[in-house]
């Protein structure tokens, strides 16, 4: 609840002109109000066709204004991921998991393609066909396990359902071992605190920010 109220908090804040450091003012009272701890080193990001992390970067804690990493105002036309995290620790830090493996986020690393590793005989020509979609679908940007796994349905239109687990798990196997893929590091608090995090993307109009995502 803290957390969904920082990012409302937020984004009400989202009107051209104002400081971000005033953005992340009102993200963290809502946490620290609920006895939570924003975390500070993660922090919400301009978007732009086909790049996740453009540029900006909006706080999500009580930054103040003089903190270079933001400075400046917000700008009518940028499109932004409000994404306030907080913990019950007391750190407000987080770290990588050392062990990525428990994640099911990927993104295609770009230091090879399907056609490459298909010349090399790295990929049979189902892998090198389901690795050619997910670069036509999502490119450089992020995606989950349960948005990619369908595509398992079309070649094997009769595989039971653990079956298709089976193989898409030996698909990213695969794909991991060629550096075609890497998954996501799971996050967790330095102190152990619990983490929770709610997000929306907004487009900031002349009349303040329109939510383009949905619930």
């Amino acid at each position: 609840k803290a957390a969904k109220e920082a990012r409302d908090a937020a984004i009400e804040m989202m009107h051209p002109g104002t400081p971000w450091y005033k953005v992340g003012q009102a993200a963290a009272q809502p946490s620290l109000d609920a006895g939570f701890q924003p975390i500070r080193n993660l922090c919400g990001h301009q978007l732009k066709p086909w790049e996740l992390h453009a540029g900006v970067s909006v706080p999500s804690y009580a930054c103040g204004p003089d903190n270079q990493g933001f400075k400046g105002v917000v700008e009518e036309g940028g499109i932004y991921a409000i994404e306030p995290f907080n913990t019950t620790g007391s750190s407000g830090m987080i770290k990588n998991l050392g062990n990525p493996n428990s994640s099911n986020i990927y993104r295609i690393t770009g230091m090879t393609t399907s056609r490459k590793a298909r010349a090399k005989g790295q990929l049979k020509p189902l892998g090198a066909q389901m690795a050619r979609n997910l670069e036509e679908r999502y490119s450089t940007l992020p995606f989950a396990e349960r948005w990619a796994y369908p595509m398992l349905e079309k070649p094997f239109p009769d595989a039971d359902e653990a079956s298709r687990q089976s193989k898409w798990r030996a698909l990213v196997k695969k794909l991991i071992s060629i550096r075609f893929l890497e998954t996501y590091h799971v996050l967790a608090c330095k102190d152990g605190g619990n983490i929770c995090q709610f997000e929306h993307t907004v487009l900031v109009t002349d009349g303040g920010p329109e939510i383009l995502t949905v619930e």
